[in-house]
């Protein structure tokens, strides 16, 4: 089990109770860091100018309260962070998150699935990206067929 640090857990708890049940279950099996999850008006608008966002207030998955995205990833001990340059470490975390939370899903106890921004139209390829947010992850409910 890996707790997740005080900053961490605060950020998580802004975020709907899908993604907080998903991120319980990651933390059994992968040491991770939570680097947002709500943003309010200035934050958001901040991110955008920054260009880690497409999105002004208030049209961002983290504008609503509880959050339907979250930015997250991979944390390493031994570098006492997250490797911002390891874009491999953020596709084998997004697999992981993908999974446990189509297992969450099936066994119905979350009512969502969950997009990277990674691959945003989640055609498993990450090179036709024409936007990378590699840390972002959103919630979106499938459709029935």
């Amino acid at each position: 089990m890996y707790p997740y640090s005080k900053t961490s857990q605060s950020r998580l708890e802004t975020c709907h109770a899908d993604i907080q049940l998903i991120w319980a279950e990651l933390a059994k099996y992968i040491n991770c860091s939570v680097f947002c999850g709500h943003r309010n008006e200035a934050d958001q608008n901040r991110a955008y100018r920054d260009g880690k966002s497409q999105l002004k207030w208030p049209d961002s998955k983290h504008n609503t309260l509880p959050s339907l995205a979250i930015d997250s990833g991979p944390y390493f001990p031994d570098k006492k962070n997250t490797d911002w340059d390891d874009h491999m470490a953020f596709a084998v975390f997004a697999g992981f998150v993908q999974c446990v939370a189509r297992q969450l899903y099936a066994e119905g106890k979350i009512t969502h699935l969950v997009r990277w921004g990674g691959d945003w139209d989640m055609d498993g390829q990450t090179l036709d990206q024409k936007f990378n947010d590699l840390p972002h992850f959103e919630l979106y409910k499938p459709s029935k067929s």
